[in-house]
């Protein structure tokens, strides 16, 4: 695999990411290709919209794909998990920027996994998530500095 400049961000102040560890990276995105633009942007109105236009059997395809889809996210970054550690006589455990790529997939991961679930939960229950704060609320995180909830758009 060569070096992109999406990796250099993950070797600010440490050491480079070894061949071994390139080799890994390269494994992970072949085997999460395609799978981001399967789920990317999944919003309840956009499930909402496709809702009457589609049967419940479309439907009910279209969210397993996605599901499937996560799912080989998933696996993928488990063995990455795996795959990035590097071993040596006096320890065993990832490189710095083995740990930052590591930790920016998985946000990527769980955020886009709650996304799709949050989703499907307001399409399944046909909520249009109101003012009124019908479930679920379109939260993800809060904001402490603004005591806020922050949510999807």
């Amino acid at each position: 695999m060569t070096h992109d400049d999406t990796l250099s961000q993950f070797e600010i102040g440490t050491d480079p990411f070894t061949a071994k560890e390139l080799a890994a990276i390269s494994d992970y995105r072949k085997a999460i290709n395609g799978v981001g633009d399967l789920v990317e942007g999944i919003e309840p109105k956009d499930l909402i919209r496709l809702g009457p236009g589609l049967d419940a059997t479309g439907v009910r395809y279209l969210l397993a794909e996605m599901a499937d889809g996560l799912n080989r996210w998933y696996l993928a970054l488990d063995k990455a998990l795996a795959e990035l550690l590097t071993c040596t006589a006096g320890s065993t455990g990832h490189s710095v920027a083995a740990k930052r790529f590591l930790k920016f997939e998985s946000s990527v991961y769980h955020q886009t996994r709650q996304a799709f679930e949050y989703a499907v939960t307001v399409f399944l229950l046909g909520r249009d998530n109101g003012p009124t704060g019908n479930y679920p609320p379109a939260t993800f995180t809060v904001d402490l500095a603004r005591q806020s909830l922050l949510g999807y758009s």
